[in-house]
């Protein structure tokens, strides 16, 4: 039998730059990151996971700007817009940081007074062709036909002076580390994809700075200029171990360096690269592993965008449809790393097929039949007909960093109940109560197992459907059989069916 933990694991996601409203993609990164926190808490693991919204920078100063609205009042009404999202989606952070808090600040400035130390920020002019939607300058190796590699608009030649970091400084020190931490990137193709960036190209150093016009985190003794809204953004990971959000100092426990930052592939080159370089300037140690999640496209299988109508509100998404019906379709239908379609026909397919059929009606017909014959209180058989032992095959998939294959490691365990139950029939066989025990008796405590397992993936439905399936006594360890009295009650239908 595995056995995991215990074990402390500090989990990011990305910091969502609140310019708008949340999109699709938002809440696909904190459900995944959400599994993997509850994952960690499931085995016994003390976690801390951290969101938050990066509320910097140059795009959002134009997007209040076009609001009619202060910076201040446009991140503080759009912040809580993703705290809702995330509400909704049943992501359980710890912590929600904002880089504009004083907490976040006041670690910035003592990184860039660090660096300045070390020699690795300097002053000087820049020029180059600019991308304000990133708030980055692209080399021309970079940019092919002067178009933004990630928005995929024209970039802006500008010139001005300001600060820069010394990247070029860690080059090998980076492909040392990358070629020699295998797990350091996930996946394999983000991971080829960032070394031979720096084996062919030569790093250039970066702009970290850019003109006060009024909104950012001035450059320390030097208020004519504000820090990079990625540069900020990026420390708060960090930052978010330091002080807590009444912004107290943290003692202990120390969280730093995070076992796991999730987040999208269009920030791939900032989190596996610029990041550790400026975590090695200021001599901290680097994130245990960066965790790269693909995009979710339009059921078009295009990007999502307003010009070719193929997006999905995630909000409008969840007012028709349960949590856990939008959680399952992200885990299981999207696979681990790779980009995938969301569409609402798929949606309601999987959701019919796997949820309300194969695992809505497994539980539906053992509870109904064990009540009907054998009453609230079901008492355990000297022997059952087998045990499920799925959790070495979802603890295995979780380290690999495969959610979709750890729940279909669940449904493997679904339908063979089933197939269990169609072969046995005990609704045709209940003169022979002492069978009919042991075969319901062995279908609840395996469904119970099934259930606890779900937890960390469906938690609303997990929870909901173990009250149905009560057992006496404390609550087993993560690993253990489900086994001892079971109390049974009636229940609702667990997922009612979906029609188009």
């Amino acid at each position: 039998m595995t056995s995991l933990g215990p074990d402390r694991f500090y989990i990011t996601t990305a910091i969502d730059y609140p310019n708008g409203a949340p999109h699709i993609g938002h809440a696909y990164e904190k459900i995944v990151a959400d599994a993997y926190a509850r994952w960690h808490r499931y085995i016994g693991d003390e976690v801390f996971f951290v969101t938050g919204t990066d509320e910097n920078g140059q795009k959002l100063q134009q997007a209040a700007k076009d609001a009619d609205l202060e910076p201040a009042a446009f991140v503080e009404q759009n912040q809580q817009r993703f705290r809702e999202l995330f509400a909704a989606t049943d992501v359980s952070y710890s912590d929600f940081i904002r880089t504009s808090s004083a907490r976040n600040i006041r670690v910035v400035r003592s990184f860039w007074q660090k660096m300045v130390e070390v020699g690795d920020i300097y002053f000087d002019r820049y020029k180059g062709n600019y991308c304000l939607a990133c708030e980055t300058f692209y080399a021309d190796s970079q940019a092919a036909d002067l178009i933004c590699p990630v928005h995929m608009t024209p970039l802006k030649y500008m010139e001005e002076e300001g600060y820069f970091f010394k990247l070029s400084k860690y080059q090998a020190q980076l492909i040392d580390i990358i070629t020699n931490r295998p797990d350091f990137l996930f996946t394999k193709s983000v991971r080829s994809e960032m070394l031979s960036r720096l084996e062919s190209e030569k790093l250039l150093d970066l702009s970290i700075s850019r003109r006060n016009t009024g909104w950012g985190i001035p450059v320390p003794d030097d208020p004519k200029h504000v820090i990079y809204t990625w540069y900020d953004a990026l420390i708060s990971y960090y930052a978010a171990t330091c002080y807590d959000d009444v912004d107290q100092p943290i003692v202990s426990p120390s969280w730093w360096p995070a076992a796991m930052h999730v987040i999208g592939k269009d920030i791939s080159w900032f989190h596996a690269v610029i990041w550790p370089a400026m975590l090695l300037s200021v001599g901290q140690p680097l994130p245990k592993q960066i965790y790269v999640h693909g995009m979710i496209l339009g059921a078009d299988g295009r990007r999502m965008s307003k010009s070719l109508g193929n997006g999905v509100d995630p909000v409008e998404c969840l007012a028709s449809f349960a949590v856990d019906t939008f959680r399952y379709f992200m885990l299981k239908a999207v696979p681990s790393g790779q980009d995938a379609a969301f569409g609402i026909a798929e949606l309601v397919r999987l959701h019919n097929s796997d949820l309300a059929n194969d695992l809505g009606n497994l539980l539906m017909r053992t509870v109904k039949l064990s009540l009907k014959y054998l009453g609230t209180r079901i008492e355990p058989v000297t022997e059952i007909d087998f045990q499920l032992d799925l959790f070495p095959a979802v603890a295995k998939a979780m380290e690999q960093r495969e959610h979709h294959r750890a729940l279909g490691v669940l449904w493997d365990g679904v339908r063979q109940l089933n197939c269990y139950l169609n072969e046995k029939e005990p609704w045709r066989n209940k003169a022979d109560m002492v069978q009919f025990h042991r075969v319901m008796y062995t279908a609840l405590v395996n469904l119970r197992t099934i259930l606890r397992l779900l937890e960390p993936f469906l938690p609303s439905s997990a929870a909901k459907a173990l009250a149905t399936l009560g057992r006496e006594g404390a609550v087993e360890a993560f690993d253990a059989p489900s086994g001892g009295v079971l109390l049974l009650q009636e229940s609702a239908v667990l997922f009612p069916r979906y029609e188009m």
